[in-house]
């Protein structure tokens, strides 16, 4: 007699492709138990294809229907689901990607792919009330560098070595679906959730370095050397995330956190 656990981890790799393994596990009643498992099979799969289809739509567009099937296969065999939220299922296909791809001259997907998750973990995240620039008006000039941004659980930083946001804007249902030409070059985007959805903005390399360490919770003044930021594009660097709505609190570091 199996124990539960044992049947259900078995009953779990069969969903996964291993026909045989549950087979014992199942009572026949008019059917043979491979034929029912079959489809438990091919619920499951069709399931999980389904929500990494609707994660990654502009992928699976630009590799056509067949071959994205075959990747979905690959990917849920090294990733299967964990969670009863399908929504989750996508999380590591772009590391996936990255791996699968690596040296055939299409490693340009697994970025694309890096695109589409951030869009759709930005969905997701918690929303909290953005401030205006004026919070920043209450700091003598001499603590504004020790001054830090936090910025909405949306915002998402994407540097990539492609044009992955005009791909994925050729794909949006308004796009006009044309090939991009990849010898344009890199890409940086900023990705975030407001009022109306989804925001992608295309920024500079050193811009998404600054906002990036932002996030990371580094102070202004260290985020801008680090980055190398140019001190007379910071107004126009901060403008753009208080406009934007991207900036929920300004906080200090203390003296003790200084020495």
């Amino acid at each position: 007699m199996h124990s539960l656990p044992e049947i259900q981890a078995r009953f779990a790799a069969t969903l996964r492709g291993d026909t045989e393994s549950s087979a014992a596990d199942v009572a026949g009643d008019g059917l043979p138990p491979a034929g029912r498992l079959r489809i438990y099979q091919h619920n499951s799969r069709a399931m999980f294809e389904g929500a990494l289809e609707r994660s990654y739509p502009v992928l699976r567009r630009r590799v056509g229907e067949a071959y994205f099937s075959q990747l979905a296969r690959g990917y849920r065999q090294r990733h299967p689901s964990r969670s009863g939220d399908l929504h989750w299922v996508g999380e590591h296909f772009p590391e996936y990607l990255s791996g699968t791809l690596a040296g055939t001259g299409y490693e340009w997907l697994a970025e694309l792919a890096a695109l589409e998750w951030a869009c759709e973990s930005a969905l997701v995240a918690a929303q909290s009330r953005p401030v205006g620039a004026e919070a920043l008006s209450g700091l003598a000039a001499d603590e504004i560098g020790g001054a830090g941004l936090r910025l909405q659980d949306s915002l998402r930083c994407i540097a990539s070595s492609f044009p992955v946001l005009d791909v994925w804007r050729a794909n949006q249902p308004d796009g006009d679906g044309q090939p991009v030409d990849l010898a344009k070059g890199p890409q940086c985007v900023l990705v975030s959730c407001g009022e109306t959805g989804l925001e992608l903005r295309e920024v500079s390399a050193t811009m998404l370095d600054f906002t990036r360490r932002l996030r990371q919770g580094t102070v202004l003044g260290e985020a801008l050397d680090l980055s190398g930021m140019p001190i007379e594009s910071v107004a126009g660097a901060l403008g753009l995330l208080f406009e934007a709505g991207l900036v929920t609190d300004v906080w200090h570091r203390s003296p003790e956190q200084e020495t």
